[in-house]
């Protein structure tokens, strides 16, 4: 394809349009984030209508995750190859056809294969905004636009929560899904204002790199999000983890070797990179933690209704929105490094230190909801420059793997969190319970059903003795409280190692000028390529500098 038809690897476009531009890029990955989280307070309400199983409704929301998280490599190399535009239109589409699909679901199985489109879809549609919008921003103003895509990121965390809690109370469980559905659709129409940007070097897709890391990615979400549930020994999860692990280790060994490589091993040897995509792991660690228990509290042990629940949560989420710009605005300034350590370290660190001294089952919402919009302006600081920084240190034909290596270690972090704090809270709510029950008239199947999860628990209240329900209600919120007091104490020390390793691997100054190769920004710019990848006399001499990408020596981010 040539020049002429409009997709090369980055294009000069009018200020205005590139702001409306980003507004539609933006409103895009709204969507896709709205819809991770929206489902959450409307799955009691499916479950019953659906008379689902609990491994049914486990799998509404975790057919989603596995899928998106799996699936990210794969769709940021094919938006490099095949046109990024083109295959965020297929991302809508099927997200709209899936989102639909859902909302007339007949049955449990067929809502669990049309949350799995909507993943799908998903994952197509999350890497293309982020590397379209590196290939139509200028550097100098590219800072500013991921720190609006990082407050739109916060918009749908913001009304996830509560809009389904509002439609299961007010319309019914479908509408949780005819949301999302229009949404996507006036998306896909914007699209054609969209610029077309592809990659000038990668011109083959990695057929082996796609089908062992996918494969690989897969099987490693799958595992994390089963290993609580089934158990670490579970014949299943074992299976699935030796998997995941002979499927990367085989992804790695073919990374090193092909001349276009899916993943770009010389990403990990650019200091600035490692450093960002690491710190947005760890801070999406302890994020999650918080997201995902605070709702818990508010509906388990403060009797709040649904829509209520996704209210209380909304500080966190509308400080992002109102301050991610603004760390856009002056990351410039003060540089990425003091908003990488500062961020996780004292706001994360700060919130779930807060959180872990005052919860209680009696504790006044205004002392959460003042930790969580501290844990906002932590989480505006730093997503804004943790997508700088890791977009900058690759060149801009590679945006799209970039940005699907970097929301992949994101959606990772999430993953890992829910698993392994899960883990932990579980273990510690059973031990508070069957310490607490343990002088009561109760047989051991009853405690036993009680220490395995406090839903199950006040299903068993009505019919307990009078004389002992008050004790036993006591004692299940206390210990559901102090496990998660304890799950955030926990989570303090990723906060902490993401300010460590943005402190460590991060450069105290923004990068000025985008790298045009991953030997670092001071390596010699490459010669200018035409839209088809020949140089501007007719020669096709660009495999050489392809083949250094997978091999590329260790970098310094050039910049002190």
């Amino acid at each position: 394809m040539s020049a002429a038809d409009g997709i090369v690897a980055s294009v000069d476009v009018s200020p205005r349009r590139r702001w409306v531009v980003l507004a539609i890029l933006a409103g895009s990955q709204t969507i896709v984030s709205l819809d991770a989280t929206i489902v959450n307070t409307a799955l009691p309400t499916i479950k019953r209508v659906f008379e689902m199983s609990e491994s049914q409704s486990l799998w509404v929301v975790d057919v989603y995750l596995v899928l998106f998280g799996g699936l990210l490599l794969l769709a940021g190399a094919l938006g490099d190859r095949f046109g990024r535009r083109r295959i965020l239109g297929i991302g809508l589409t099927v997200f709209t056809i899936a989102s639909i699909g859902v909302a007339f679901s007949p049955d449990a199985n067929f809502l669990i294969i049309g949350r799995g489109l909507q993943g799908i879809g998903g994952a197509l549609v999350l890497p293309q905004t982020l590397s379209t919008l590196t290939a139509v921003f200028p550097r100098r103003e590219r800072s500013k636009a991921f720190g609006i895509w990082a407050g739109a990121m916060g918009i749908g965390m913001a009304l996830g929560p509560f809009l389904g809690g509002t439609l299961v109370d007010q319309i019914d469980w479908s509408a949780v899904f005819w949301v999302p559905a229009p949404l996507s659709a006036l998306a896909l129409v914007a699209l054609t204002i969209v610029p077309s940007t592809k990659s000038v070097l990668h011109t083959r897709l990695d057929v082996p790199g796609a089908l062992t890391g996918t494969v690989g990615m897969l099987a490693l979400v799958f595992s994390i999000i089963e290993g609580i549930p089934r158990g670490w020994d579970d014949p299943v999860i074992l299976a699935t983890i030796t998997v995941a692990v002979l499927s990367l280790s085989a992804f790695i060994l073919i990374e090193r070797r092909t001349e276009q490589p899916l993943m770009p091993l010389g990403f990990f040897k650019q200091r600035d990179f490692v450093g960002a995509m690491v710190g947005m792991f760890f801070i999406m660690f302890a994020l999650m933690g918080v997201l995902f228990y605070l709702p818990q509290f508010f509906q388990l042990v403060q009797g709040v209704s649904a829509a209520e629940s996704g209210l209380r949560v909304m500080p966190l989420a509308v400080v992002m929105i109102v301050c991610a710009p603004i760390a856009g605005f002056i990351l410039p300034r003060v540089g990425p490094r003091f908003l990488l350590f500062w961020a996780p370290t004292m706001h994360g660190g700060g919130c779930l230190l807060i959180l872990a001294l005052v919860l209680a089952v009696d504790t006044p919402y205004w002392m959460v909801g003042l930790a969580l919009a501290w844990l906002g302006i932590g989480g505006s600081l730093h997503m804004p420059a943790t997508t700088d920084t890791s977009m900058a240190a690759v060149p801009v034909d590679m945006a799209g793997k970039a940005s699907a290596v970097t929301t992949t270690g994101q959606e990772l972090g999430g993953t890992m969190s829910i698993a392994i704090l899960g883990s932990f809270a579980a273990v510690m709510y059973a031990s508070g319970v069957r310490d607490g029950l343990s002088g009561l008239p109760l047989s051991t199947a009853d405690i036993d059903t009680m220490a395995s999860g406090i839903g199950a628990a006040y299903h068993l209240l009505p019919g307990l003795d009078p004389g002992i329900a008050a004790d036993v209600q006591a004692t299940l919120t206390d210990s559901f409280v102090q496990s998660i007091k304890r799950t955030f104490f926990f989570g303090i020390s990723f906060a902490v190692v993401a300010g460590v390793v943005g402190w460590i691997l991060v450069p105290r100054r923004q990068r000025l000028e985008q790298a045009t190769s991953l030997g670092g920004p001071e390596a010699s710019p490459q010669p200018a390529l035409s839209a088809n990848g020949s140089s501007p006399n007719g020669a096709r001499a660009f495999a050489p500098h392809v083949r250094s990408l997978a091999s590329a020596r260790p970098q310094k981010s050039g910049v002190p």
